[in-house]
């Protein structure tokens, strides 16, 4: 057989290679390692050791990949010191693989080296020193933007959490978020968020967070006000949260539109029942007087049966809001109807006793036809030549147009009929036409 020259034993080596003819890719690979080239032997070395671990040929590949690493070669000996380290480590021998990963990490190769040190960095915080380890993370880190420091930051960032370091954690991923390109800052932003999430610093979490809201990016803004807005309502500061949570329904993500009216609902929820419980109905009044009914009549909104669901909205028409009036207790009733607007059981028909329709209409498609109705008597009857009441009980439900705002648009975002979708853009519409709506 004729002796093929080392650089073409080393391509045909890795044409075979790919194409998985494992016997002649060896076959190639050892005539290049005969060779003795100072390049091409090396190079062949480190592919034939890749090419038996693949093949679980492990004995032999060992000795390809030290052939490789005992030639000083510049590219094929950090290589193969990183892929023997790799299969060491595998074996169980740490202290093999932790000085191969040393002598990669050593090279300085520009792919060899930053792996090198993300497992030397592992394999140390598992089995020796904390403080090496951090130091052989941050030599990854130093390689520069990528996945490799990304995931050499993550490391780290777990490694100081154990220490409950949670300051080094934020001036960690800081440096790089201040020294990256700003979609890589961004991605490492999120990955800041979560770590701050997982280990109990919500405020700081969501510092970041609101850091994203102003990327620049309107896909991470978007699940960046969301995420501010969980997190604000784990703080516990609902006005936070529900301003955020507004910019996420602005946003046009629909899968974020949809969280967000999601996490927004138990809000109004909450404060529907609250006002339920805790208003002091008998000082209010509405069209037929005394409003001490007000507290079952409006709980029915979300009854279980269709006809005390009728009930009620003709307790809204016919009493709350009456002959373009508003009361003293329509805005806590408004309150009530945005919770029940948002609640799983208003997502029904019913044959309204008090409209013009007689067919079955949307209860939620009612609801919001109220709160039109209501936007519209509150703005005239504000300004109107009436009474000091009159004047406060509709400055009361002006008040609320933010949260009228916010829970329209989230049931606009969760809105699965074309009426109740319409009604609920008609009822933002008319909010920003007005000045005072926040």
């Amino acid at each position: 057989m004729l002796e093929r020259p080392p650089d073409l034993a080393f391509d045909l080596g890795q044409m075979h290679r790919r194409r998985n003819d494992v016997a002649a890719a060896r076959e190639a690979f050892h005539a290049a390692i005969a060779s003795g080239h100072p390049d091409w032997a090396p190079l062949a070395a480190a592919e034939l050791g890749g090419l038996l671990s693949a093949t679980d040929d492990t004995t032999e590949a060992e000795a390809a990949y030290r052939l490789a690493v005992a030639s000083g070669h510049t590219d094929a000996a950090p290589r193969a010191a990183y892929n023997l380290g790799v299969l060491l480590a595998q074996r169980g021998d740490t202290a093999g693989a932790e000085a191969m990963y040393q002598l990669a990490a050593a090279s300085g190769h520009p792919d060899a080296a930053p792996r090198a040190w993300i497992n030397l960095g592992y394999s140390l915080a598992e089995h020796s020193s904390s403080d090496t380890a951090l130091t052989a993370y941050e030599h990854a880190i130093a390689f520069g933007p990528g996945e490799i420091a990304r995931l050499a930051l993550s490391n780290l960032a777990y490694l100081l959490r154990a220490e409950d370091d949670l300051a080094g954690v934020r001036r960690a991923y800081r440096a790089a978020i201040d020294s990256w390109p700003h979609d890589q800052a961004i991605v490492l932003a999120g990955d800041l968020v979560q770590h701050l999430s997982e280990a109990g610093d919500l405020a700081g979490a969501r510092d970041i967070s609101r850091y994203l809201v102003d990327s620049g990016d309107d896909s991470v803004a978007a699940r960046a006000s969301f995420d501010v807005g969980v997190l604000s309502s784990k703080l516990g500061d609902t006005a936070a949260a529900l301003d955020a949570f507004q910019r996420a329904l602005n946003s046009t993500e629909l899968e974020v539109r949809a969280r967000a009216a999601a996490a927004i609902a138990p809000i109004f929820h909450e404060r529907a029942a609250t006002v339920l419980r805790e208003t002091d109905w008998a000082r209010l009044d509405h069209a037929h007087g005394c409003a001490t009914d007000a507290p079952e009549l409006l709980a029915d909104l979300i009854s279980t049966a269709t006809e005390d669901q009728s009930r009620s909205m003709e307790y809204l028409y016919s009493t709350v809001l009456h002959h373009d009036s508003i009361y003293s207790c329509t805005a806590p009733a408004a309150v009530v109807v945005l919770g029940a607007l948002l609640h799983e059981r208003t997502d029904v028909t019913y044959t309204s006793a008090v409209r013009w329709t007689p067919e079955p209409q949307p209860l939620r498609l009612e609801l919001l036809n109220w709160l039109h109705e209501l936007i519209a008597t509150a703005v005239w009857q504000s300004t109107a030549d009436l009474t000091p009441a009159d004047h406060a009980a509709a400055a009361a439900c002006v008040a609320l147009f933010t949260d009228f705002r916010t829970a329209t648009a989230a049931a606009l975002a969760s809105a699965e009929l074309a009426a109740v979708a319409n009604a609920a853009t008609e009822v933002l519409a008319m909010l920003a036409s007005l000045p005072i709506s926040g």
